[in-house]
């Protein structure tokens, strides 16, 4: 897959690099969404603005990013650099950003750009973590889905999910404030781990790191995450090893030594079991797309 496009917003550098709002503005009530993209950045990754930029600057515009996996960093014309690890949410104005790019391995990113069109009081460059962003990352596949129709129903539909995600991440940031210490450590932790998933982790060394019995750090896992420590980071793993082998260079048996498996045979086993599908198929869709 790729985003190669004469209406690109911004330019192709990565394994893919969708523009999935191509021509047209989309309004609903809450937002005019300008663009969203979503993107697997490999380490080759970086774009400046404006000069990558096709669209002009809107000085009322926003930009959403949220982060799935990997880690990506954003310079901001201030001299401030904005690091960005998996699972979170952040919130910037495009005439403040100088340029981003991957930071790592991978970057997978939604970037999304819009104007409200009623009073919204959002938070500038501040971070929430997702504690479970299954639920995001099935909406947003839907959105794509729903912007690529050509009914106008749908894809005012497709801005009405992208408004209600922007406000509750606008809530989450809001509730920074007061949430208890065990939650504000357990996000932390869950950006560390993300931030480096070539790190092997064992649940005794999360607990240790977190300060607590590994019984208790299983409680907080399943009440934030809905899963176990380890369910969670063998997760996080599959998910960036799926990532990672959809681009050129990567093997099966190198995605298993950079992320820690004991060896391919195991690694196929856990990733055939959360996908329904074999490491080797993912290498073989990307050939055959090429």
């Amino acid at each position: 897959m790729n985003g190669k496009n004469a209406l690109s917003d911004v330019k192709n550098e990565t394994t893919y690099n969708i523009p999935l709002v191509l021509e047209e503005n989309v309004i609903s009530s809450g937002i005019i969404l300008l663009s969203l993209w979503h993107t697997l950045a490999d380490k080759t990754y970086r774009v400046f603005w404006p000069q990558d930029k096709k669209k002009p600057l809107i000085a009322s515009s926003w930009v959403a990013i949220y982060t799935l996996q990997g880690s990506g960093k954003i310079l901001l014309h201030s001299g401030e650099e904005v690091t960005l690890n998996g699972n979170c949410v952040i919130f910037l104005k495009p005439v403040d950003i100088l340029s981003y790019h991957c930071e790592g391995l991978v970057w997978e990113q939604y970037w999304m750009e819009f104007i409200p069109n009623c009073a919204m009081d959002i938070p500038l460059r501040q971070k929430a973590i997702i504690h479970n962003g299954d639920g995001y990352n099935q909406e947003l596949l839907e959105v794509g889905e729903l912007l690529g129709n050509q009914n106008s129903n749908k894809k005012n539909l497709a801005v009405a999910f992208l408004t209600k995600m922007i406000y509750q991440w606008i809530c989450l940031i809001a509730e920074n404030g007061i949430k208890p210490t065990k939650l504000i450590k357990i996000e932390k932790l869950l950006s560390t781990l993300h931030a480096d998933l070539q790190k092997h982790w064992s649940v005794t060394e999360m607990a240790e790191w977190m300060e607590c019995s590994e019984q208790y750090l299983r409680k907080l896992f399943l009440k934030y995450t809905g899963k176990s420590p380890k369910e969670y980071y063998l997760d996080a793993r599959l998910e960036l090893a799926q990532s990672l082998l959809q681009q050129e260079g990567y093997s099966v048996s190198l995605v298993a030594e950079r992320l820690n498996f004991f060896d391919s045979f195991h690694f196929s086993k856990a990733f055939k079991q959360k996908f329904g599908y074999t490491p080797s198929a993912v290498i073989t869709l990307r050939q055959s797309a090429l």
